[in-house]
């Protein structure tokens, strides 16, 4: 069990720097109340004052919970105060500073807190630590002198890439995938390419690895680094295809073509018969992108075979969605698959129709009424996309009217392709809709409407009724409405448009002024009126995380339990676990599946824009999205919504963008069979007695 240490924080080193009417704060709240500034994202004021001088405050525990909050604020310059605490008595201090710097200049020049950085490798002691430095400097946007000067500082923390403790080695193979990635696969210099192949064959590859050990992660990320400048070997590929850690097999498929063509053609079967499905996947993906032969085709249609694993069959099905030259072959595995829904998984049978409907709309058309006729509205909107590819009106027209949102926002578009503007009084019906996906698919269709007043009236209308309900999470969709009635409306609705000038949410506030500027050339003043934030978790609450389990219990019988990450992001764990033990998640599903990516669910809409309704503050932190954590689902900065996703794969991509909450601890397996629709049954919240 872990130390409640983290949450048991005191006050003493706050006593002198927090006025309170001319007297120190002593309550016992100083964690709550640095937690409250932190989701406040403070420009100045008494909020930010209390995060800086807790950075001073006497408890080690204060100060690194105040440098952290201080980093995700994503200012610059407050990287002079972050950066005193590279030298800080704490080894816990010093990896938040060395984290919070990198945070600070996210997304921008890097430059900056280069130097800080730079110069505590020289005299940090502390594995882990060093660690932080080498992921902290990998990820900084620098210029070529500067990504040098990385390169040849990781190189120095790695050492010989064989006797350096794997805290240090894991941070320094995250900042050459980051130094990579975010170079666009610019050269590597010589030691650092040497120092990666010792890192790609580290540890052992013919036992399973230790529960928690990290070697299988260091030799992915190795060979994520080696793979864009090209320096993976035939003997490395070799290597890393008998790899025991899927995810190094699964890696190197992406860089198959420095093989020669025959030791390529070897290694692309062993993947095909892999028996992890990620890289099966992956082996099919690579085929699919190659020009279309008959034997390549033959490849796809063996890894569309029943007996396959249903997330590669679905994968292999999308592919044959494309010509072949032996047609019929292709036919008959698409046909079979087609014909086979309500005989199992409905996941592949509905890839399989639209597949068919690329490449054979009438044989696909035999097969389309049972799919429109479906039960399940996720199968009617992949009805819906087939039959916008088969150019089929009358079903289109049925499921337009459909009673679920998410078929009529897959309908709609093909009918429009079909119809144009001459649906627009079924389009402007839809405006009546509270489902902010759909409102949004109706704003883009009537771009250009004949009718621009009623259009405009129309959008307005919809715009001022889910502006009532005060959602922030509705923000897509009211910019969606506002750009629309931009284009088609006029002058004569700035009455109508001025209650949003002081809305709740200052960017459909800015908006509201741009619109009022292009239709008069005026520059009104904005007066956004925020709603209250959520309060954040008491130190009892959190308290009450301290080992809290989520158990995802699916329909099936699978189950994913998932253990929580209340120090990285205590808000959002915190509303997780209070939806979850509202019942909130109860019969809602994963409505995104995305083969070697993610899974996503915990939408009531059971779609990407509809969720609980305030948003919630990123925490982004130290946890990389390694395959099994959980992550919490925005559309920009601090929108979290109470949806949540589970990485496939290992993701390094997101991190610092997105938040990670947990990781599944029992049911990864599980992870390779859940598809898009799967259905959460309950949702447990489970504590250490």
């Amino acid at each position: 069990m872990r130390s409640t240490a983290w949450l048991l924080l005191t006050v003493a080193g706050l006593a002198a720097c927090v006025p309170d009417a001319g007297r120190p704060i002593r309550s016992g709240d100083t964690y709550q109340l640095l937690l409250d500034a932190e989701d406040a994202r403070p420009v100045d004021g008494d909020a930010l004052d209390l995060l800086l001088e807790a950075t001073t405050a006497e408890d080690a525990l204060q100060r690194r919970q105040a440098v952290r909050a201080l980093g995700r604020l994503e200012r610059p310059s407050l990287s002079e105060p972050i950066a005193r605490h590279l030298a800080d008595v704490d080894a816990g201090v010093r990896s938040a500073a060395a984290e919070a710097l990198a945070q600070s200049v996210h997304g921008v020049d890097g430059r900056a807190v280069l130097e800080p950085l730079l110069a505590r490798v020289e005299s940090e002691e502390d594995p882990a630590v060093r660690g932080q430095l080498a992921r902290s400097l990998g990820r900084l946007r620098l210029d070529a002198i500067g990504r040098r000067r990385v390169t040849e500082a990781l190189v120095v923390l790695g050492g010989d890439g064989e006797n350096q403790p794997e805290e240090t080695l894991l941070g320094v193979a995250l900042g050459f995938e980051s130094l990579v990635r975010l170079s666009e696969g610019d050269g590597l210099s010589r030691p650092a390419a040497d120092l990666l192949t010792t890192l790609l064959r580290r540890g052992s590859i013919e036992e399973p690895p230790p529960p928690g050990g990290d070697a299988g992660r260091i030799r992915a990320l190795a060979a994520m680094a080696l793979g864009p400048p090209r320096r993976l070997s035939l003997d490395l590929m070799e290597a890393a295809f008998d790899d025991i850690e899927p995810e190094v097999r699964r890696v190197v498929l992406d860089y198959l073509a420095a093989v020669s063509p025959a030791r390529r053609e070897v290694l692309v079967r062993r993947a095909l018969a892999d028996p992890s499905p990620r890289v099966a996947i992956a082996a099919v993906r690579y085929v699919a992108a190659l020009s279309r032969t008959a034997a390549r085709c033959d490849q796809l249609i063996a890894a569309a075979d029943p007996a396959r694993p249903a997330p590669v069959r679905i994968v292999a099905l999308e592919a044959l969605g494309r010509g072949c030259p032996n047609f019929s072959a292709q036919r008959l595995a698409l046909v079979a698959a087609a014909s086979s829904l309500g005989t199992g998984a409905w996941q592949p049978a509905a890839q399989a129709l639209l597949s068919l409907a690329a490449v054979d709309a009438s044989a696909a058309a035999r097969y389309l009424p049972q799919f429109v006729e479906h039960p399940s509205p996720f199968v009617r909107a992949w009805a819906a996309r087939a039959a916008g590819v088969m150019r089929d009106g009358d079903a289109l027209a049925t499921l337009a009217s459909d009673d679920a949102p998410n078929v009529r926002t897959a309908a709609l578009p093909g009918l429009f392709s079909l119809e144009g503007h001459a649906i627009d009084d079924l389009l402007f019906e839809q405006l009546s809709s509270n489902d902010p996906q759909l409102l949004m698919t109706v704003s883009g269709l009537l771009e250009g409407a004949p009718n621009r007043a009623l259009a405009s009236l129309s959008l307005m209308s919809a715009l001022e009724r889910i502006s009532e309900e005060q959602r922030e999470t509705w923000r897509d969709a009211r910019l969606a409405l506002l750009a629309r009635i931009a284009d088609l409306g006029d002058a004569s609705l700035t009455g109508r448009l001025t209650p949003l000038l002081s809305d709740y949410d200052v960017v459909v506030a800015e908006r509201a002024a741009d619109i009022f500027t292009i239709w008069t050339g005026g520059s009104p003043t904005i007066d956004p009126r925020p709603l209250p934030r959520a309060p954040v978790p008491t130190l009892t609450e959190l308290r009450s995380l301290e080992d809290a389990r989520l158990t995802l219990h699916m329909a099936g019988g699978d189950s994913l339990v998932i253990e929580l990450y209340a120090e990285q992001a205590p808000t959002n764990v915190a509303r997780l676990v209070r939806l979850a033990e509202d019942g909130y998640y109860d019969g809602l599903t994963f409505h995104r599946w995305a083969p070697n990516f993610v899974i996503q669910g915990g939408s009531p809409g059971a779609n990407e824009y509809e969720g609980d309704g305030p948003y919630t503050r990123d925490e982004v932190g130290g946890v990389a999205h390694w395959r099994g954590t959980v992550g919490l689902s925005t559309r920009g900065r601090d929108t979290g919504d109470g949806q949540i996703f589970v990485n496939l794969v290992h993701n390094p991509r997101l991190n610092h963008d997105y938040t990670v909450m947990g990781r599944v601890v029992v049911g990864e397996d599980v992870l390779d069979r859940i598809l898009e629709g799967a259905v959460i049954e309950r949702a447990v919240v489970s504590r250490p007695s």
